[in-house]
């Protein structure tokens, strides 16, 4: 993720950078002013340039792609609060070789490859519509702003096989029947023992439904690439008063806001309880990924299960060993393809095990591409497993919190419905087992409870 400020009617003053996994948002602009008509209807164009690595759009096999999440926060110079700015449906302005495709909600855009191809795309001159006035700001006011870059990857709508038949603990099934259980659809599946129910042989409320709004994976969404890094966690302390920028900070940051810094930012983050994680995906308006999602962006879809296999698709696995540059913004690892026990006893780098010529396997990728969802970190995830998790809609966050810095969705896990959460893949200390794609070992997780080895992604549904 990549952040940059300047000011709104003034010439530009400075330029905040920073480096998160691979994308890089830079020359950051505003256009001129269009007052014409109503003050809601007056906006200005968000200029940048964009870059990342490992990019992809592919047709066949997977027939999916990579692409960002963009959205832009703002600050009156009058005010300590940071906004999170509403980006027009139409008018933005589009690189050659790119899609810009704004959110139904305003609140950000989708950036990714318009045709097949792969390798580093560098995107210069894209503007985003911001109407300015519609947020609140008016014609002669100064503002500072800051554009966010999170890298995503895209899973397509299709059906697909969730559980498995062999021996992961928890795992889902089909009824009393050992075999997987098929999603054709979104709509409310029963749970039980009877042959068509989704059951689990542990960690799962035998009874009842999957409601129809809970998402199961088969529509489309867009999923983060990687897991949190700790500057990601900086970048949304550093919008935050200073109170609750020291409630949230998990990952030992230090200095004062806007200034706040950590070493190793490029690592995956230690979020350490719940409501961080969700606070992070609310400012970012984006929703936490469910336990069926989690298995969909592993497996892909129409895919049949192998047995006790991890996020790419097998069971060949071997920890992370002779790193190179630990710790720093390039850090790789001689061999192996996962971190967990036996490993270097710390997380790694976010897509430390990505290269230009490395495979599903060898990287530890899902089918779709996404990285490091078996070890280095505990993913938190969306419990189908009890009536707490079965009440969450998949509605996305407003990049808006409550007075301390929480999320406040609603039917996101929250002081009231304190155990929605569950965590799935195993982390850099746990055994192989963990970090099966089917292993349900994990029960509920509550709100306010201080755990170690957590982190996550967020998701947006597909439009």
């Amino acid at each position: 993720m990549k952040k940059a400020a300047l000011l709104f009617v003034c010439s530009i003053a400075v330029f905040l950078t920073s480096i998160a996994n691979n994308v890089v948002v830079s020359t950051v602009s505003l256009g001129p002013q269009v007052t014409g008509g109503p003050i809601s209807t007056h906006y200005t164009q968000v200029n940048y340039d964009i870059t990342w690595q490992n990019s992809w759009r592919t047709s066949t096999n997977e027939s999916n792609y990579d692409g960002c999440w963009i959205f832009v926060k703002f600050r009156k110079q009058s005010t300590s609060v940071w906004q999170h700015a509403t980006i027009n449906l139409t008018g933005n302005v589009v690189p050659g070789g790119s899609t810009i495709q704004t959110s139904a909600d305003g609140k950000g855009v989708w950036m990714y490859r318009n045709a097949d191809g792969i390798g580093t795309v560098n995107w210069t001159a894209a503007g985003l519509r911001w109407n300015y006035g519609a947020d609140g700001v008016l014609d002669n006011e100064n503002v500072e702003v800051r554009v966010y870059a999170v890298e995503m990857v895209y899973v397509p709508q299709n059906p697909f096989n969730l559980g498995n038949s062999s021996a992961e603990t928890g795992k889902f099934r089909d009824g009393l029947v050992d075999t997987w259980f098929p999603i054709t659809s979104e709509a409310v599946i029963a749970c039980g023992t009877a042959a068509g129910n989704l059951r689990a042989d542990a960690n799962f409320l035998n009874s009842g439904t999957v409601p129809a709004a809970f998402p199961k994976g088969y529509n489309a969404f867009w999923s983060m690439k990687y897991e949190f890094s700790k500057q990601q966690v900086v970048d949304f302390l550093n919008t935050l008063d200073q109170t609750n920028a020291n409630a949230r900070n998990s990952v030992a940051a230090t200095g004062l806001v806007p200034n706040m810094v950590v070493t190793q930012p490029e690592r995956a983050a230690e979020l350490t309880a719940v409501q961080n994680y969700l606070a992070w995906l609310d400012w970012a308006a984006m929703r936490p990924m469910t336990e069926l999602e989690y298995e969909k962006a592993c497996r892909g879809g129409n895919n049949l299960p192998s047995p006790l296999e991890y996020a790419w698709g097998n069971t060949t696995i071997a920890a992370i060993t002779t790193p190179t540059n630990q710790g720093a913004a390039n850090e790789t690892w001689a061999t192996g393809n996962a971190n967990y026990a036996g490993g270097p006893s710390v997380p790694m780098r976010c897509g430390a095990l990505a290269t230009a010529s490395s495979n599903r396997t060898s990287s530890g990728a899902t089918f779709y591409g996404i990285m490091e969802m078996s070890g280095n970190y505990t993913e938190l995830v969306v419990y189908a497993g009890n009536a707490a998790g079965r009440t969450y809609t998949g509605l996305h966050g407003d990049g808006v919190l409550n007075a301390t810095a929480e999320a406040n969705t609603a039917n996101w896990q929250n002081a009231v419905n304190d155990n929605a959460m569950t965590a799935r893949g195993g982390a850099y200390n746990t055994a192989t087992a963990n970090l099966q794609m089917c292993n349900r070992i994990t029960g509920a997780y509550v709100y306010n409870g201080a755990y170690g080895l957590l982190n996550g992604r967020g998701v947006r549904t597909g439009e």
